[in-house]
């Protein structure tokens, strides 16, 4: 077949091939390809029983978002010997059944600025997201890995997209910590990534995108379907 076109025409086809791969190449995020890609959250597909805390779905994206990075308690830092990049080392900090004796809980309710965890300037965790975090402990501090909660018709901005962001992605993307400049703490900072397609697209792991989030757990297709539902309807700030 090759051998009956003319060399323009073979030219023509290299020409061809090439911009299709240049227009297919997924998007790196910074710091490379994580080691160990996110499982997705399964979601609906296999629900936690009512009021089980999900360890790789709830708790997790919170260490990796708010603790588990590069200075604090990724591997390569291991600030003061402590890791929380995954179920294991996260178990070395806690006392199973017993929030109020766990280290990693003592540090994110610490009232004193010098001990609290995530550090100032940092975004301190929200009520919510300590409340996942000392029921997890309390349940057993267990290595589940259900789907957590999800209604895919609930799609308000500060009662759905805001809590789901501030686990996943805030504590990577705020006004003191803004990898690839991007920060996503407010209505305000999240709209332009609404309005170019990267907050969905990164979310979906769109080849055109940066996948987000890199590590931890990936978003269940519920979520998304929340996040796509916000959009469609206006991203408005309801």
């Amino acid at each position: 077949m090759l051998s009956t076109l003319s060399l323009d025409e073979l030219l023509v086809m290299c020409i061809l091939l090439i911009f299709i791969a240049c227009k297919s190449d997924p998007v790196i995020p910074d710091g490379g390809l994580p080691p160990e890609p996110p499982v997705q959250d399964p979601g609906l597909n296999n629900p936690c029983e009512e009021g089980e805390i999900s360890f790789q779905h709830q708790v997790l994206p919170i260490m990796i978002s708010s603790c588990a990075y590069s200075g604090c308690h990724d591997p390569a830092s291991a600030e003061d010997d402590i890791v929380l990049n995954n179920y294991e080392n996260v178990r070395k900090e806690v006392s199973p059944g017993n929030a109020n004796n766990s280290e990693l809980y003592e540090s994110i309710t610490e009232s004193d600025s010098d001990d609290i965890m995530p550090p100032p300037p940092a975004p301190r965790l929200t009520s919510a997201q300590i409340g996942i975090i000392r029921d997890w402990i309390n349940q057993g501090a267990k290595n589940t890995d259900c789907g957590a909660p999800c209604d895919p018709e609930a799609s308000a901005f500060a009662a759905d997209i805001l809590p789901m962001l501030q686990n996943y992605c805030i504590g990577c993307h705020n006004a003191s910590r803004s990898d690839g400049g991007v920060n996503l703490e407010s209505y305000d900072k999240v709209i332009p990534y609404v309005e170019d397609g990267s907050l969905i697209g990164s979310m979906k792991y769109e080849v055109s995108f940066a996948p987000m989030p890199p590590s931890g757990s990936r978003l269940s297709d519920c979520r998304i379907a929340q996040v796509q539902k916000w959009i469609d309807e206006g991203a408005q700030n309801n």
